[in-house]
């Protein structure tokens, strides 16, 4: 809930995401705590007497109804397109009255959007744990079509669809995206070591999306088109 603008000298982050982005751009006077400094505890946030926190749309209902009746809450929205994006950054400019402040960073963001042509990956398949894909009407899938990538048939209308095995080895992408997967063992990432799967990749250019980058993808779509490149020496 936000009741009115705010200069906001001490900013409290609720997300991960807004951890590294918020000291990009806020003005020297602010001064930004991120989630490390209060594991997301409610007692931990009132002491460091924020002007404001800023939060993301996913957070847990408990603590968010308990901060709305103690705090300015900023809420910065899930966001699907790029104009969804560029309204959400206008009106996070206005609410913490740091207009050319955040435009200088979305104005860096743009310019090096712009370098990204994705063209040369032919047609792109996304694959997260458990087997799901973005949707077409997702933020990752609007970022690479943007991008002159072109997206797998399998990637549906929506913005979240689960694959079954068998269309995932009936499909035929020329690049395979795997985001958000680790090396630490997760029954989430069980499907992917099916060794039909395996052999299945081994036909296609895999290129790799880290957790951290996913998670953050409007914020880091620079970073997230950065991973789909080709590496020095790796074939096209």
């Amino acid at each position: 809930m936000v009741t009115g603008l705010v200069i906001a000298s001490v900013i409290v982050s609720l997300n991960p995401c807004f951890d590294d982005w918020l000291p990009q751009w806020v003005d020297e006077q602010s001064q930004v705590v991120p989630t490390t400094a209060h594991g997301q505890r409610l007692e931990a946030i009132i002491q460091q007497q924020p002007d404001v926190v800023l939060t993301g749309s996913f957070v847990n209902r408990s603590l968010r109804l308990a901060l709305e009746t103690r705090v300015e809450l900023v809420t910065v929205p899930y966001v699907t397109t790029r104009a969804e994006w560029h309204k959400a950054l206008d009106d996070l400019a206005i609410q913490l009255q740091q207009k050319q402040e955040l435009q200088k960073w979305r104005d860096a963001q743009q310019r090096q959007l712009q370098g990204f042509d994705l063209a040369n990956l032919g047609n792109v398949l996304v694959l997260m744990p458990n087997a799901y894909t973005w949707g077409q009407n997702s933020w990752v899938a609007e970022l690479i079509q943007s991008h002159n990538g072109q997206l797998s048939p399998l990637m549906g209308t929506g913005q979240l669809v689960r694959l079954s095995l068998e269309e995932v080895l009936l499909s035929t992408p020329d690049t395979v995206i795997l985001e958000g997967f680790s090396l630490d063992y997760a029954r989430a990432h069980d499907w992917l070591w099916h060794r039909a799967v395996q052999d299945w990749l081994t036909e296609r250019r895999v290129l790799e999306v880290s957790g951290d980058i996913a998670g953050c993808s409007d914020i880091r779509a620079v970073d997230y088109l950065q991973s789909l490149m080709p590496r020095q020496g790796a074939p096209l």
